[in-house]
């Protein structure tokens, strides 16, 4: 019976591991327009400014980009990139996307940022 028992409590615990998408919302026209300056139009800066809009990140706070550069090994494969954000007050917001689709998947804040709650 203890067994039976413990798979739940396990599909319980992995579920908690599951990667959950960040919200995105219509973007503010001014996040966006920041967005696009600062990543030189990137395809997908309407997402990162529909993530940065729904976080709250005001555009005056962003003041640079990053694109590391990847290599496309597997081209079966989504093409999952991370794109920089600095912030004006010190810190960068990272958020992690498939550039096939322009989904972005995940956003952590770095160097001492911090990322805003949102409800």
């Amino acid at each position: 019976m203890t067994e039976i028992r413990a798979i739940p409590l396990w599909a319980l615990l992995l579920s908690g591991c599951a990667n959950i998408e960040p919200p995105s919302v219509t973007p503010d026209p001014a996040v966006t327009a920041k967005v696009r300056t600062l990543s030189d139009n990137d395809p997908c800066s309407d997402a990162f400014a529909g993530v940065l809009t729904a976080y709250r990140i005001a555009p005056d706070r962003l003041s640079g980009f990053d694109l590391p550069p990847v290599s496309r090994d597997h081209p079966g494969l989504p093409l999952l990139r991370q794109a920089w954000f600095k912030l004006s007050g010190g810190g960068s917001l990272v958020l992690g996307y498939d550039a096939d689709q322009c989904l972005v998947t995940d956003i952590t804040p770095r160097d001492g940022a911090a990322l805003p709650a949102i409800g």
